[in-house]
């Protein structure tokens, strides 16, 4: 019985392929003859739904026939080629194989569509085989517009009396019914499901379902099933997109128009994003006093955008648009170029700078704090506040704002603090380190700002800044001794007697000018306790123009009327004596060491390692000018020097030319020794009491300052040190300061992994020779070169924390030179907001300037008329 079963079943499957190749054939011959496609194609359908109705009648199972015929056919194709056991996949490779080009050609070329409307049921599924049509988009889409093939026809029943009925459409939109195979499909799966995770669903798609008994069973089933949910999804999706795309393209031409009106503009806003960086990052102002049409000066920005439009085509027609609507006394819709314009341009550069800002510091976690406080033209008090951060193994320092305060009490400022960490997203957590100067609301122990964060956070250490202590040593080594305390006097006393006074400050000029005229003339510099290398530029001044000052208070001695100043100029001359030469020889080379040493604790990259190299060299500096053979030679030119100028040293030791006598009780107290030496020689007395004086009072300075005293704070500092020294790590036995040290970061900073990081050391400083001078920069810059940090990461994380430390608030200190420049006696209206933008934009010129971004910036922060 299965033989004869099998055997019927392939002479079913070779009569049915006679009958589809007959069909086609009569087709071509017909589309030859007459050229009528669609009365052949009714002709066929008709004939095959024959064939189906009396194999129907036969067998009493359409859908059991049609499956087992499909099956026997794959059986066959599995023998002849290979197993593949998917049914739908074979029959579809087996109908491509039977097709002629012509009939693919065919079924591809659009034309078909309009044959397929000119049939009474264009969706049926019945046609895809048919016609050989592919689920590509056009075709996807003329279904969905005509929608599923739901016909109300008088349906055909089985032969057990059962047919498709109507009212099933109702509740499923889905569902549609074939006339041509009597057999209803799934719409939505039909079209959308034709990847191939869905090739094996083919019930629904290809093959139909008739079994009218198990409709209602079915349909419920196939509803619940995770295929044809997909398939409405995507069946909905499909059609919310055509729906879009009719609203928003609408007319072709019109949206093109939109298009070329919005890349307009924002070519037009890319220039005045150009004008407004350029006006902002040299501090110049914006508008004018009369903007008018008719004013001669209208401002910078005006008159940069005017100048523009001579060069530049894009300006040009917008301000002739403008113009044109502004003569028909007609308000142009957006001109941008008002002064809320302008306002809203600063304002989307400072985001756009303040968004790289923030994510570089996202990226590197950690940072330090760095605050100090000034008074503007306007007499408000601004604090300014710096970020320090490692990113990409690079140290760097930004400015983020500045803002007004009431008060500059610890409680204050801490508000502040925390106030502004909040605006800018950033966690009192992740701070590592705290730069203020030494003032007491700053520094101090109790209710200082720098206490109370670290109440808040004990990583946050406070670094005093290195550049202010070394003003300190500066200053209290200038107040050593009398010597220098009259010196540094008569030195402001001569800057004040030539600047204060344009006569004499003219006269001054003219005669360097006839004395040397190959030279440019000099003038006096004024010296100050808070300005850091002003000392060494005001010396370095007076030491070439000395003997012009000299002979300019002599001349206004002699001058015949007398001056009225010509008393003050004959105390000046006389005060100029040895002495003054001799401290001027003095302090001269000394101070251009540190002054040195000043302009490299005040770079942004300067680490606390290069600090106390900086620092060391110094000292140094200091111990070998401290030597009797090094005074000699000071002593000596200071002489020829004075000499020159017709000055002699004094003739007696300053001090021993009348000594008073002393008690026999007070012969042999614990200060005679020191009140009864006499120093034998001159420049024996100059030695001691001044040039040593001064040079220890700077080196303890420096010690007590640099090298630290015995806080907690200090031995976190030193034992960072010990990790930027290679020589440390390099050798067998490594010092127990060294171990000491790692051992005090291991327990501060809650790393457990104390051995792992020794040993990291030991690899790291005995594989890479960082180059000189070495510091934490040199040593991060060779992690980054070889990737170091995946293979050292504590000791990685540890100089990174090492570096982000600050070391001085110089770039504080520069965003109020900045301030002065921005804000002057013009601008002293300018609001906190605006003038904190214009400073971010002023001082980060390094950051690059997105013109894309800073549009949608712009574009998103208000309602705007303009397309952009």
């Amino acid at each position: 019985m299965e033989l004869e079963t099998g055997e019927k079943e392939g002479n079913v499957e070779t009569q049915a392929t006679e009958t589809v190749q007959g069909t086609a054939n009569k087709e071509t011959e017909a589309e030859e003859n007459e050229g009528n496609v669609e009365t052949q194609a009714t002709e066929t359908v008709q004939g095959t739904a024959n064939q189906e109705t009396e194999a129907e009648e036969n067998e009493g199972n359409v859908e059991t026939q049609a499956t087992e015929t499909v099956q026997g056919t794959a059986n066959q194709e599995t023998e002849a080629e290979e197993n593949e056991g998917n049914v739908e996949t074979q029959a579809t490779e087996t109908v491509q194989g039977t097709a002629n080009k012509e009939t693919e050609a065919e079924a591809r070329d659009p034309s078909i569509f309009s044959n397929l409307h000119g049939l009474q049921h264009p969706t049926d599924p019945a046609h895809v085989l048919q016609f050989n049509l592919k689920y590509d988009e056009a075709f996807i889409q003329m279904c969905d517009n005509i929608g599923p093939c739901q016909p109300t026809l008088s349906f055909p029943k089985n032969v057990e009396g059962r047919s498709f009925q109507k009212k099933w459409y109702e509740n499923n939109p889905w569902l549609e019914y074939s006339p041509s195979t009597d057999a209803m499909f799934c719409f939505s799966c039909r079209l959308f499901l034709n990847d191939e995770r869905y090739k094996s669903h083919t019930n629904w798609k290809t093959v139909g379902f008739n079994r009218w008994r198990k409709a209602l069973e079915k349909i419920r089933e196939h509803s619940a099933s995770e295929a044809h949910m997909c398939g409405m999804v995507r069946w909905n999706s499909f059609k919310k997109k055509l729906l879009e795309a009719a609203f928003e393209v609408g007319d072709l031409e019109s949206q093109a128009a939109k298009d070329k009106e919005r890349e307009s503009n924002r070519e037009v806003l890319s220039r005045l994003i150009a004008i407004v960086l350029f006006l902002a990052r040299q501090g110049m102002s914006f508008r004018g006093d009369d903007e008018t049409s008719s004013s001669q000066n209208q401002g910078n920005f005006l008159e940069l955008v005017e100048l523009f439009s001579k060069y530049d085509s894009v300006i040009k027609l917008h301000l002739d648009g403008v113009k044109e609507k502004q003569a028909t006394q007609k308000r142009p819709l957006v001109s941008l170029l008002s002064n809320r314009t302008q306002n809203d341009l600063i304002k989307a550069l400072a985001i756009s700078v303040k968004r790289v800002i923030r994510e570089e510091i996202q990226e590197s976690e950690i940072f330090s704090i760095l605050l100090d406080e000034t008074t503007d033209v306007s007499h408000t008090e601004q604090v300014s506040f710096v970020v320090r951060y490692v990113h990409n193994m690079k140290i760097k320092e930004r400015f983020i704002q500045v803002c007004n305060v009431q008060s500059t009490s610890g409680d204050a400022l801490e508000n502040l603090v925390m106030a502004l960490l909040e605006e800018n997203h950033l966690k009192i957590e992740n701070i590592r380190g705290q730069g203020y100067d030494g003032a007491a609301n700053m520094s101090g122990h109790y209710k200082g700002l720098q206490s109370r964060i670290l109440r808040q956070n004990p990583k946050a250490l406070y670094v005093h800044c290195q550049a202010h202590c070394l003003n300190l040593v500066l200053v209290e080594s200038a107040k050593s001794n009398i010597c220098f305390v009259n010196f540094f006097n008569l030195v402001e006393k001569l800057y004040t007697f030539m600047a204060n006074s344009s006569k004499r400050h003219s006269a001054f000029i003219e005669m360097q000018k006839r004395e040397h005229p190959d030279q440019r003339p000099l003038e006096l510099k004024k010296l100050s306790d808070t300005r850091w290398a002003c000392r060494e530029s005001a010396l370095k001044t007076l030491v070439k123009v000395l003997p012009s000052v000299m002979q300019f208070l002599e001349e206004m001695t002699q001058q015949d009327p007398p001056d009225s100043s010509a008393g003050d100029a004959m105390i000046l001359l006389k005060s100029i004596n040895f002495e003054f030469f001799l401290c001027l020889e003095i302090t001269c080379p000394i101070f251009q060491v540190t002054a040195v040493a000043s302009d490299a604790l005040q770079q942004k990259d300067m680490d606390l390692a290069a600090a106390y190299s900086i620092v060391d060299g110094v000292l140094k500096r200091l111990a070998y000018s401290r030597t009797e053979e090094e005074f000699e030679n000071i002593y000596k030119q200071a002489t020829e020097k004075a000499a020159s100028v017709g000055l002699d040293p004094p003739s007696e030791v300053p001090g021993q030319a009348r000594r008073r006598k002393v008690p026999e009780k007070f012969k042999f107290s614990a200060t005679s020794a020191t009140t009864d030496h006499a120093f034998p020689t001159l420049q024996e007395y100059y030695r001691v009491k001044v040039y040593y004086v001064f040079v220890d009072t700077m080196i303890q300075e420096l010690q007590r300052r640099f090298k630290g005293g015995d806080n907690f704070i200090w031995e976190i500092l030193h034992a960072f040190h010990c990790l930027a020294v290679p020589e440390n790590w390099k050798t067998a036995s490594i010092p127990t300061a060294a171990l000491q040290a790692v051992k005090k970061l291991c327990q501060f900073y809650n790393i457990e992994e104390e051995d792992k990081l020794q040993t990291e050391l030991k690899v790291f400083h005995t594989s890479y020779s960082c180059p000189p001078p070495v510091n934490v920069s040199s040593i991060l810059s060779v992690v980054k070169e070889n990737n170091a940090h995946l293979v050292f990461p504590n000791m990685t994380e540890l100089l990174k924390t090492y570096g982000t430390l600050p070391v001085s608030t110089a770039t504080v200190e520069r965003s109020f030179s900045k301030l002065k420049l921005v804000k002057t006696k013009l601008r002293s209206l300018c609001k906190e907001d605006r003038l904190s933008d214009l400073l971010l934009l002023a001082i980060e010129k390094d950051i690059p300037i997105n013109h894309n971004d800073v549009i949608d910036i712009f574009r998103d922060m208000a309602n705007r008329k303009l397309l952009l």
